[in-house]
């Protein structure tokens, strides 16, 4: 038994967990890493905590942006401009949060700009595993939810019609490519 959601809040939220998940696995690294380097548990935690929140809420941003249709399936470059904007403004959180933590005052790269250009170049890199990521779980979980998430069963519209045109354009790829063997076999 399914109840449909009628708060807009709580639509939205359940929309957005397939991209918060995948921003907060980059806490999840973060935290891992600091641990391999030797970091102790508690600083782990932290910078667990302090990437992995505005990733999670930047993730989740992005869902939503694919519901209200700026970003559409399948397409690196609304994901690309995200991300150069979202992961600079996570990093510099994660770096003053941080600072907070072991300081006791939150502080900034001393070369902000650099800072922020440099994982600005980074940014490309994390749109392409963000994208990669989402266009495999999102569907899945649309599919989890629709019975009772109208926006849900609307976005996962979205997701099929462009599988199916996917499909349709690699079926005509494919008969494009046997049409030119058979040609070659008779010449």
């Amino acid at each position: 038994m399914s109840t449909v959601i009628t708060s807009r809040p709580a639509g939205l939220g359940e929309l957005m967990l397939p991209g918060a998940g995948i921003g907060a696995s980059t806490g999840l690294m973060a935290g891992g890493l600091a641990l391999v380097a030797g970091l102790p548990l508690h600083l782990a935690a932290v910078h667990l905590i302090m990437l992995g929140l505005p990733m999670a809420l930047f993730g989740g941003g992005y869902t939503l942006l694919c519901a209200r249709g700026t970003a559409k399936p399948g397409a690196f470059g609304p994901a690309a401009v995200y991300w150069l904007l979202a992961f600079p403004i996570a990093r510099i959180v994660h770096e003053a949060t941080v600072q907070l933590y072991v300081v006791g005052r939150p502080g900034l790269p001393e070369a902000l700009w650099a800072f922020a250009l440099y994982n600005a170049l980074l940014s490309t890199g994390f749109a392409f595993g963000f994208i990669w990521l989402h266009e495999k779980l999102i569907p899945l979980w649309l599919m989890r939810i629709r019975g009772h998430n109208p926006r849900a069963e609307a976005l996962l519209e979205v997701y099929t019609s462009y599988a199916s045109m996917i499909f349709e354009h690699q079926q005509q790829r494919d008969a494009l490519r046997r049409a030119r063997r058979e040609r070659r076999r008779k010449q």
